[in-house]
């Protein structure tokens, strides 16, 4: 698991230790959180960066890309 360091102003330093805070379940529930309250502007965010990679790439996928491999694989 990857490790990042998080700063904290000396009093919250100073509370969190002295009430015991896992700081890192802590973070990772307030991320967690974070994402759930804002899964659709997340989303959105990485669909912007992906077809800014695209465009940057120069890929440019047919506007009726899945219904042709939809219908190649036999779906409706």
């Amino acid at each position: 698991m990857p490790n990042r360091t998080i700063y904290l102003p000396d009093e919250l330093d100073e509370v969190s230790r002295r009430v015991g805070l896992n700081l890192s379940r802590l973070t990772q529930q307030a991320i967690r959180d974070f994402v759930a309250e804002h899964h659709e502007k997340a989303l959105e965010a990485r669909i912007d960066a992906v077809s800014a990679r695209c465009r940057e790439l120069g890929i440019d996928w047919p506007k009726d890309y899945l219904d042709e491999q939809r219908s190649e694989a036999g779906e409706r």
